[in-house]
């Protein structure tokens, strides 16, 4: 029982940063940000490429290192995507689209398609607790993400996340700069997918081009499980956070009881249809956005 805590603790703080620009782009800003896909793998080879060049320097500097460069990558996904639609004027659905093919073709350039991290040190690994020696680390980068998340929900562009995905044309009625709304959203969201991707890479030991497959089923569920009880609170930390731990405690209980995983991605999207329909029976005038989120 213990162990399956712990793993579900585990899974849910590498996959959380992830969920959180989730929470920004998708829910927030209602965004089809396909991009953060690509922004979760180009964050983790990102900062795989970097981790030979840090081995040598004291903890306390190249770690932080490690981490700017897992979210420059993620960054650097959002920046295009969100350009190509506020700059060029393309749908973000197409442009984030488009941003996947770019991003795919510069990894296997810089990289290839695999980047082995086992031959250098884990920057997760803590002896505290020796079967899940990366759970204090990942401890502390929620606990950060948390407060900060809170922090920024508070401030004015916080706010106008929210505001944007309520009305996207509030900004422009009040002469206010919708693209810098925008770009900030996005960038931030897929910053924060960059970082998960690292840490999961770096608890796995290698960076794979395919390892961001399904990630994006996995948000839009993790999203409509946190969104459960919170309805009224748009604007929620508590939404991403509930949402995680749900998510992993499930696919650990189907595990338990001999569900095979390779089938999950059948069990989410069934989880987000029987959500959808009850919500929506239970409330006849519930307005489900176009994203469900």
């Amino acid at each position: 029982m213990v162990e399956t805590l712990l793993i579900i603790i585990e899974q849910a703080l590498l996959h959380f940063p992830l969920i959180l620009g989730a929470y920004i782009s998708i829910s927030l800003m209602k965004t089809p940000d396909l991009g953060l896909d690509s922004a979760y793998v180009f964050g983790a080879f990102c900062a795989g490429l970097l981790l030979p060049y840090t081995q040598n320097m004291p903890f306390i500097i190249s770690f932080p290192l490690i981490i700017a460069a897992s979210l420059l990558g993620g960054a650097c996904v959002g920046t295009v995507s969100s350009m190509l639609t506020q700059k060029a004027r393309i749908p973000h659905l197409l442009s984030s689209l488009t941003t996947i093919g770019i991003f795919h073709g510069v990894i296997q350039f810089i990289a290839g398609v695999y980047l082995s991290l086992s031959g250098y040190t884990n920057m997760l690994e803590c002896d505290i607790i020796p079967l899940h020696p990366d759970l204090p680390i990942l401890t502390i980068i929620f606990i950060l993400c948390t407060l900060t998340a809170i922090y920024f929900f508070k401030t004015e562009l916080g706010y106008c996340l929210a505001v944007f995905g309520v009305n996207p044309y509030f900004f422009s009625h009040y002469k206010i700069a919708t693209s810098y709304v925008f770009i900030s959203g996005i960038i931030s969201a897929n910053a924060l997918a960059g970082l998960s991707g690292y840490l999961f890479a770096q608890s796995n030991g290698f960076a794979d081009i395919n390892m961001g497959f399904g990630k994006l089923l996995l948000c839009v569920t993790t999203l409509i499980l946190g969104k459960i009880g919170q309805n009224n609170k748009p604007l929620s930390i508590l939404i991403p956070i509930f949402g995680t731990f749900s998510y992993f405690t499930l696919q650990q209980l189907l595990l338990k009881v001999g569900f095979d995983l390779r089938y999950f991605t059948m069990v989410q999207a069934l989880v987000i249809v029987i959500i959808l329909i009850t919500q929506i029976r239970r409330n006849a005038n519930l307005h489900i956005d176009h994203l469900g989120v």
